[in-house]
């Protein structure tokens, strides 16, 4: 026994995160060792089907909602805009997903939408732009915002979401109109912006650009297109309704409608990818 060695002394670092503690149960996204697909790419029974927009095919696959949850966009609205869309910038898009996220991937990678590059669903692969489900819920900001966010939170109250500040926190209340107008009218636009935008690059010369210059091209894609169609009067519009395209591929009114419901915080915000 070495001299002033108490064997009675607990090391300080047990039950710590020092020496792993709470590694096991660290919130993620489960991921399976037989499923190599991204957790957005796993979809659950959803409707498919193939329209045509502006002289090019579009697959569509959109997953039911859970309760609480709704498409903000629906089909037919995402149709209506799309078919403004010049057709060469429309020929870099393969598919559209309307996904129900889980409540763990909402925490942990909450987002509007997302462009995948390289997108599949069984016998399916392609380009695509992935809309994601959402609730009626407050979202909470930090007070302390850079520029990126403080741009963004302008969008935000453009589009008609409800914003408080309080002394440490921002509180961002949607309305289902004000998610329309996000999800509709900028985030469609703005990820096939990134599709656009992927197209001029090499896949090594895309990869080395900064995601500042990324989202910036996308901003101004959307910004840009949702201009031109306001001041040619297309937008904004009513929600739009094809009762015989839904009933023909089984879509559901419900999916598309907002839930009324308790409105709960969350500390983080959906953003665009």
């Amino acid at each position: 026994m070495r001299p002033g060695w108490n064997p009675v002394r607990r090391n300080r670092n047990i039950g710590t995160p020092a020496q792993g503690h709470g590694e096991d149960n660290r919130l993620t996204i489960p991921q399976s060792w037989h499923d190599r697909s991204v957790f957005y790419e796993r979809l659950g029974a959803c409707a498919t089907f193939t329209q045509r927009v502006n002289g090019h095919c579009l697959r569509f696959f959109v997953e039911p909602t859970r309760s609480g949850w709704f498409h903000p966009c629906s089909v037919e609205d995402a149709l209506e805009i799309l078919a403004q869309v010049p057709a060469q910038d429309l020929a870099v898009l393969d598919f559209i997903v309307m996904r129900q996220p889980t409540r763990k991937q909402r925490i942990l990678r909450p987002v509007w939408g997302r462009a995948v590059f390289a997108f599949e669903k069984g016998p399916h692969a392609g380009t695509a732009i992935v809309l994601e489900a959402q609730p009626l819920e407050t979202t909470v900001w930090r007070k302390a915002l850079d520029p990126q966010d403080q741009r963004e939170l302008d969008r935000l109250h453009a589009d008609g979401h409800q914003i408080r500040k309080t002394r440490r926190s921002i509180t961002i209340a949607p309305t289902a109109a004000s998610l329309r107008n996000t999800v509709l009218y900028r985030t469609l636009l703005h990820e096939l912006g990134h599709h656009v935008d992927y197209r001029r690059f090499s896949a090594q010369e895309w990869d080395s650009r900064p995601s500042a210059q990324k989202e910036d091209y996308a901003h101004r894609y959307a910004s840009e297109h949702c201009a031109r169609l306001r001041q040619a009067g297309v937008v904004p519009f009513d929600p739009q309704r094809d009762a015989a395209l839904r009933q023909e591929y089984g879509l559901k009114d419900q999916w598309f409608l907002s839930p009324q419901g308790t409105v709960e915080p969350w500390s983080c915000s959906p953003s665009t990818t």
